[in-house]
């Protein structure tokens, strides 16, 4: 028979607090070891359990387990070790005010119980790694798994935790990085709150904090699916302000704005020198309520001296400073008695606390640094308000970190060409962000630049300069700067454009004329064989042909090199207009045509027309129409035709028959006429009176169809109404034959 497996899971919480359903077991967990000599290390495991465990029986196991931490070398499995509880394991840590401790679910009362469980093991090395790793898979022996709750709200439920702390023992012995805070991670919708590890390193390496993604055990340790939007990295639902997490000391802040069951999973990566020697690992289960009645007290830096604040009280200063002093005011809008206690206080440091244990304490830290060496300097204050039934507390951590002055090099990334300014690099290094870059000439501030995208370690910003001489200041605050003093000289040849123009046969002469690119600017000229010219030289436009010169300008160190002119003096195109004096008659529409050009401007323009045919005339009075005709080079002349020889013209003519089979030859009928016309009816019937065509333009033509047919063989009769533009009318009845 197959052996039944049972889940020890994280908790899950339904709203209220005195009426409570559990259904699981574990709060969190965290897993870290510690070095005791030659190949040996004790690897420790703490989980938080529930006492409101659905079934007691389950939870009971917690005392006896032994949960698995498997040693791999990199990838290779190398053996299995059970940890064993520590004498006296399942210590009660619930987050109640004394006088309550005996109403919570650890003791048959209905307050959120927490006991804390800790394992541990001797496990001994075979030789060194750059990765042995400790891996807890869940399993807690006697077919027990540490699970986690099906109602998390930001990752898959039912799955397996899984922890891993890594070690590099190939240049020393180490120990990780451990928590000195209990996870007892209740939080309130929409109030701030600030939560810290509390994370110490034994070896006093350096520290960096992250948040990363569970890992399901029975997946082969493959990544939670997280829900959108939420991530490792922003695991929780918050107002707009965000979540804030820093790298620096693991300071988590945030106001959450939904009741939420959220996993958080906790790194701590340990450098030495630079190198990653070890990580430590904790997870747990955010859980927050909507039924508080107590606001956690906050903390709130004052007079701050010798240091700059940034982001997550992170309080920087730069090596070799004397000394940092501050207070620490706390915020308490219950009026609760406020217990500060600390943990990891640097060596030599001075921390007094003010009316401790009252509404308002006030604590004082002051600290000789004069003598540190780079790197980040963390400890941690706890407040623990007497709030009852349950108590609320804050973790927050303060990081004194010490960085190298600031430095900041110059490189001109282009010449000046002497009338450009130079684009300039400004490579900053070390200090902390964000860097201010003063450039200073003569003692005056002319630019001020800011670094506020790079990182610590190095930023980059580009701007440009004239030339002269400079002094770039850069500054995490009034006492950490550094300067560098630099030139930029004028240098390069500036480039100008060839010149060219192009001039018309008898036009006016034109001197060459050059703007010089500053004031001060020299301009020589010279033939193209580089004979000097007394100055610039004048375009003759007596005659067509081409010419060319150079010029050398000259500015400062500078100059243009040579820079060519070059004219032609066109012929002019010849115009002529293809229309002709004849004669015409009165109100003729004549179109205006030329040739000789590629552009076309006819005068006058009250007198001339434009429609889809082009430019026209409609002449009543003898005239002359002129056109401007104008080649590709700009150049012009002109054009003219007169028409002086205006008839009357006004005849009228009647066919008597049409053949309107589309051989090209008589197809329509239409009454000619010579002359243009003030009105125009022609009108055609059939014989039996039935009107089969109409028209009001005279050169239009009857094509022998009536309503789109072809109409009968035989005579048609038609009446013509009309006036002639000159005033004579005429009016003509007739008849046509429609022959076929």
């Amino acid at each position: 028979m197959k052996k039944a497996s049972y889940f020890i899971l994280f908790l899950l919480l339904t709203a209220g607090v005195r009426n409570q359903v559990f259904a699981t077991h574990l709060f969190g967990a965290d897993l870290y070891y510690s070095y005791i000599g030659g190949d040996r290390y004790r690897v420790v495991l703490t989980l938080y359990g529930d006492c409101g465990a659905a079934d007691p029986d389950v939870f009971a196991q917690l005392y006896s387990a032994q949960p698995q931490v498997i040693l791999y070398n990199n990838n290779t499995l190398v053996n299995r070790n059970y940890l064993s509880p520590l004498p006296g394991t399942g210590i009660e840590v619930s987050p109640v005010c004394p006088k309550e401790i005996l109403n919570t679910l650890c003791n048959g009362g209905t307050l959120p119980g927490i006991k804390q469980f800790v394992y541990a093991d001797t496990v001994t090395l075979s030789g060194t790694s750059h990765k042995w790793r400790f891996v807890f898979n869940g399993e807690l022996a006697g077919g027990f798994q540490a699970g986690r709750s099906l109602s998390m709200t930001n990752v898959t439920g039912g799955t397996v935790m899984q922890l891993e702390a890594t070690l590099d023992n190939t240049e020393s012995s180490n120990s990780s990085p451990f928590f000195s805070t209990i996870p007892t991670p209740f939080f309130c919708v929409n109030i701030l709150q600030q939560y810290n590890q509390g994370a110490i390193d034994p070896n006093g390496d350096s520290l960096v904090f992250s948040l990363v993604a569970g890992v399901d055990a029975n997946s082969a340790g493959g990544a939670l699916n997280y829900y959108p939007p939420f991530t490792p990295t922003s695991p929780l639902a918050t107002s707009a302000t965000g979540f804030s997490f820093s790298a620096v000391n693991g300071q988590m802040t945030f106001t959450p704005n939904v009741l939420q069951h959220a996993l958080v999973v906790n790194r701590v990566s340990e450098y030495k020198g630079g190198n990653l020697v070890g990580t430590s690992e904790r997870e747990m289960t955010f859980i927050v309520r909507d039924n508080c009645d107590g606001i956690p007290p906050t903390p709130k830096i004052n007079a701050l001296t010798g240091a700059t604040l940034t982001g997550s009280n992170i309080i920087n200063i730069c090596k070799g400073e004397p000394m940092v002093t501050f207070d620490v005011n706390i915020e308490n809008p219950d009026g609760d008695s406020t217990l500060i206690t600390t943990s990891a206080l640097p060596g030599n440091s001075i921390f007094n606390i003010d009316n401790n244990n009252t509404p308002s304490p006030v604590a004082h830290f002051s600290w000789h640094t004069d003598t540190l060496a780079v790197g980040n300097y963390s400890f941690y204050m706890t407040l623990k308000n007497n709030h009852c039934p349950l108590y609320n507390t804050q973790t927050v951590a303060y990081t004194i970190r010490v960085v190298d002055y600031p430095t900041i090099t110059v490189t001109p990334l282009t010449l000046t060409e002497c009338i450009h300014p130079a684009a300039v690099r400004f490579d900053l290094a070390y200090g902390f962000l964000p860097r201010t870059v003063q450039v200073q000439q003569g003692g005056v501030t002319v630019k001020t630049l800011i670094d506020s995208t790079g990182s610590d370690l190095a930023g980059t910003i580009f701007d440009s300069l004239p030339a002269g001489n400079y002094t770039a200041i850069v500054s995490c605050d009034a006492i950490c700067t550094g300067s560098v003093s630099f030139v930029i000289k004028d240098s390069g040849s500036f480039s100008l454009p060839n010149i060219s123009e192009s001039l018309c046969l008898g036009d006016a002469e034109k001197l060459i004329a050059v703007l010089p690119v500053k004031p001060g600017a020299v301009i020589k000229w010279f033939e193209t064989n580089g004979t000097p010219l007394a100055g610039p030289p004048t375009i003759n436009t007596s005659s067509t042909g081409d010419y060319a010169w150079y010029f050398i300008e000259y500015y400062n160190s500078c100059n243009s090199g040579k820079v060519s002119v070059n004219a032609t003096v066109h012929n002019l195109p010849e115009g002529e207009v293809i229309n002709k004096s004849t004669a015409i008659c009165y109100g003729d529409k004549i179109y205006l045509e030329a040739t000789g050009g590629t552009a076309y401007t006819w005068l006058p323009e009250d007198l001339i027309k434009r429609d889809t045919g082009g430019f026209f005339a409609v002449v009543l009075l003898p005239s002359t129409y002129y056109v401007k005709v104008t080649d590709e080079y700009g150049c012009a002349d002109t054009a003219s035709v007169t028409y002086s020889d205006i008839q009357q013209c006004c005849n009228f003519s009647y066919p008597n028959a049409f053949t309107p089979n589309n051989d090209g030859s008589n197809d329509g009928f239409r009454i000619v006429t010579y002359g243009n016309m003030l009105h125009y009816s022609l009108t055609i019937f059939n014989r039996w009176g039935q009107k089969v065509f109409y028209t009001a333009d005279p050169h239009k033509a009857w094509d022998g169809n009536f309503a789109g047919q072809p109409c009968e063989l035989g005579a048609y009769y038609y009446f013509l109404d009309a006036q002639c533009l000159t005033g004579p009318k005429e009016f003509h009845k007739g008849d046509i034959t429609l022959i076929r």
